[in-house]
């Protein structure tokens, strides 16, 4: 809900770093505490911020390396991350970017989300519990097991006949042998089943029989049934313990969706909602075009009918195969709108709740918010002065050609020889004037590659090969080249390719490249301007025990 996100910008709480008096020592200010690490400009570094950054760092470290290792960490070079960072943020906030229409719908959305899962968190989950009678109940109940037949007919009065029939004593087994509309290969034996297998109605009527006793008539979907218990199977107590998780879930995923629709019930009870019932049930589910009408208020917030179309796009795909009349489109409408309202119910309550006031809350939207700014940061002030001018571009190109040659491609013959004596052998005969394939017929272990056009492209052959062949001229013989515990020799029959690229087809490449170059050199001078004019100061105390810490932890882990 676009409109409802912006008119809460307003309550969003930008905290924002005050500069410290340049010139003024802070150590004071956290020598006691060894739960910070540093200040900058009067804004402190926890050891908690620090350890989380070394989390990811390490996980990083992890993930790049081929044996999956982190290995060890620089911590100094962590904190500098960290400072540099506290640094960007603190100008982030003097340039005014926190009033970057962007920046707050993204903060302000993210303190609605996170408020709502804290309201969840204390309405609904903290809310309900699951105990062992709850999960062995559930258990008693559903695992037990009962064997049934039955007689069906789709005629109520044919049943009612064989419903007297069996009363007066007639027997079961023969009657649904002669006079059961549904049978499979055991006639009307169902087998043993479990609550939860069949229809709800078939059910609750089987499993409230005693062995051996005949229900009354049963109606489902399916026809007319009349059911035999003839063996009830508790549910083993020796299963319990192997169930109980599952049994567990599913309880709390039960209890969660009863308590949730019941606070959702009070939340509307408690409400002043108002609806245009006449503007609701003109629209189409599938309408594309809105003029901002309000359809409906609650406790004086409108939601219009731009809300409306952008919540029906979530509902159309379980429409397509049903026919749209009248009656359908208003039941839809309905529940398109009875989401809008629950959601604008849930969101007020959130906010109105001000979980702000908490200091760990506040510090998650606070950090949220910082890494925002980071990026804004990066994106409106350092990305435009990296962007490289056409004439930068063009002196890359010249100053850099020889990136940008097509790849050769060769045309050779080659001969693998058993070993280094061998080889060395040949290459002498060769460097006297020997025919090289005739010496190739006559020495090599394998067929010669020869023939017309058997072009290879230059960068598909090994490092050596291409070592030994790059310098060759046509008609010139290599040195031995040994790799895999081979030995070959080579005659360079063809050489083509090798043109340099033109400029416009390399141009993005080159942005690319100078985007890259710019950007990481405008960010390093920005930060070191930042940090002439900033009061820095370090518990060096605090970082030297982490950093023991750190050092023990890894040789434990080793």
């Amino acid at each position: 809900m676009k409109k409802f996100f912006k008119k809460r910008i307003g309550l969003i709480i930008l905290v924002i770093a005050a500069f410290a008096v340049p010139g003024c020592s802070l150590y004071s200010v956290y020598h006691d505490d060894p739960s910070i690490i540093a200040n900058v400009n009067g804004d402190n570094i926890t050891i908690d911020a620090l350890e989380d950054k070394l989390v990811t760092v390490h996980r990083i470290k992890q993930m790049t390396n081929l044996e999956g290792k982190a290995g060890s960490i620089d911590i100094d070079k962590v904190i500098e991350e960290l400072i540099n960072e506290r640094i960007i943020i603190q100008e982030a906030y003097r340039v005014e970017l926190d009033e970057d229409p962007i920046f707050q719908a993204k903060t302000n959305n993210y303190l609605i989300s996170r408020s709502v899962i804290r309201l969840r968190q204390e309405e609904v989950q903290d809310k309900i519990k699951v105990t062992e009678d709850d999960m062995y109940e559930y258990y008693k109940k559903y695992f037990e097991e009962i064997k049934i037949r039955q007689i069906v007919t789709k005629d109520r009065k044919k049943a009612e006949e064989l419903l007297n029939l069996l009363r007066k004593g007639e027997d079961f087994f023969e009657l649904e042998k002669s006079k059961s509309e549904w049978l499979n290969k055991e006639g009307g034996d169902l087998g043993f089943i479990k609550r939860g297998k069949m229809d709800q109605t078939f059910e609750d009527a089987a499993f409230a029989l005693s062995e051996g006793e005949i229900s009354d008539i049963v109606e489902t979907s399916s026809g007319f049934h009349i059911i035999k218990l003839e063996e009830r199977r508790s549910a083993p107590d020796d299963m319990f313990e192997k169930v109980k998780n599952s049994i567990k879930k599913k309880l709390l995923k039960e209890k969660e969706e009863k308590r949730s629709n019941d606070y959702i019930a009070e939340l509307k009870n408690k409400a002043n909602i108002w609806i245009d019932t006449e503007l609701l049930y003109s629209r189409s589910p599938s309408q594309k075009d809105c003029d901002n009408i309000t359809m409906a208020r609650v406790n004086d917030e409108p939601i219009d009918d731009c809300d409306f179309i952008e919540e029906a796009r979530g509902h159309l795909p379980k429409l397509r195969r049903d026919i749209l009349n009248k009656e359908k489109i208003k039941e839809v409408n309905s529940e398109i709108l009875d989401s809008l309202i629950t959601y604008e119910l849930v969101e007020q309550e959130a906010l109105r709740r001000n979980y702000l006031n908490d200091p760990l809350f506040r510090k998650s939207i606070n950090e949220y918010k910082g890494k925002q700014l980071l990026d804004l940061f990066k994106q409106k002030i350092i990305f435009p002065r990296s962007v490289p001018s056409e004439n930068d571009m063009v002196e890359y190109y010249e100053t850099h050609k020889d990136e940008f040659r097509k790849d050769y491609e060769v045309w050779f013959s080659e001969m693998l020889l058993p070993s280094l004596e061998s080889a060395e052998a040949v290459l002498k005969e060769l460097r006297e004037g020997a025919d090289f394939e005739f010496l190739a017929s006559k020495k090599s272990a394998m067929t010669m590659r020869t023939g017309v056009n058997v072009w290879i492209p230059l960068g598909q052959l090994s490092p050596d090969m291409r070592m030994a062949i790059i310098d060759l001229e046509i008609s010139g013989v290599s040195d031995i080249i040994h790799e895999s515990r081979k030995y070959k020799i080579i005659k360079l029959k063809g050489k083509r390719g090798g043109e340099y690229e033109e400029f416009p087809k390399v141009k993005n490449i080159i942005m690319q490249i100078l985007v890259k170059r710019n950007f990481d050199n405008w960010l390093k001078e920005y930060i070191n301007r930042l940090r002439d004019v900033s009061q820095i100061d370090i518990n060096k105390k605090a970082v030297n025990e982490l950093r023991e810490r750190y050092t023990m932890r890894l040789k434990i882990e080793d």
